[in-house]
C-alpha cells in the first residue's frame, strides 16, 4: 500500500481510538459513581433510615399499634396496621406503610407511603442522601401516623 493510504488510515484510526478510549473512560466514571451511590445508600439505610423507623415502630408499639419494620439491602419500610374499625378499637385493617428505597438512576432515596387498605403507594419525595437524618425520617413517619390516626 502506498504511504499516503497508510498515513490516512493511521489518522482515521487514531481519531477513532481516541473516541473509544473517551467512551470507556466515561463508562468507567459512571460505573464508579453508581457504585459509590450504592454504597452510600446502603449505609444511609442501615445507619439512619432503619434505626429511625425502628425507633418510631417501638414508640407506636408502646401506644398499642402493632407497627413493624421490614428491610432488605435496597429497601426499608415501616408497616402500620390500621383501618377505620381498628381506630375505633375493633376489627382488623390493612397495612399502610412508609417505604424508603434507593433509586440508582436518580441517585436519591425515594420515599413513598400508602395511607389506605389498598395496594400501591404515593410518592412522598426524593431526597439526596446528605439531606436525610433521623429526625427527617421520623417526621415522615409522624406525618403518616397523623394521617392515619389524627382527627377526621
Amino acid at each position: 500500500m502506498p504511504k499516503d493510504i497508510e498515513q490516512e488510515l493511521d489518522a482515521i484510526f487514531a481519531h477513532h481510538n481516541a473516541r473509544v478510549a473517551q467512551a470507556r473512560s466515561e463508562t468507567a466514571g459512571k460505573t464508579a459513581a453508581a457504585e459509590s451511590f450504592t454504597q452510600a445508600a446502603a449505609a444511609c439505610l442501615a445507619e439512619v433510615i432503619i434505626p429511625a423507623l425502628q425507633q418510631m415502630a417501638e414508640a407506636l408499639r408502646q401506644r398499642g399499634v402493632a407497627a413493624k419494620v421490614v428491610s432488605d439491602v435496597d429497601d426499608a419500610r415501616i408497616d402500620i396496621p390500621v383501618s377505620r374499625h381498628a381506630r375505633l378499637g375493633h376489627g382488623f385493617g390493612g397495612y399502610p406503610y412508609l417505604r424508603a428505597r434507593a433509586d440508582r438512576h436518580r441517585r436519591q432515596i425515594h420515599f413513598e407511603r400508602n395511607t389506605s387498605d389498598g395496594r400501591g403507594g404515593n410518592a412522598v419525595g426524593d431526597y439526596a442522601i446528605a439531606d436525610i437524618n433521623l429526625e427527617s425520617v421520623k417526621a415522615l413517619v409522624l406525618d403518616l401516623v397523623r394521617e392515619l390516626y389524627g382527627p377526621f
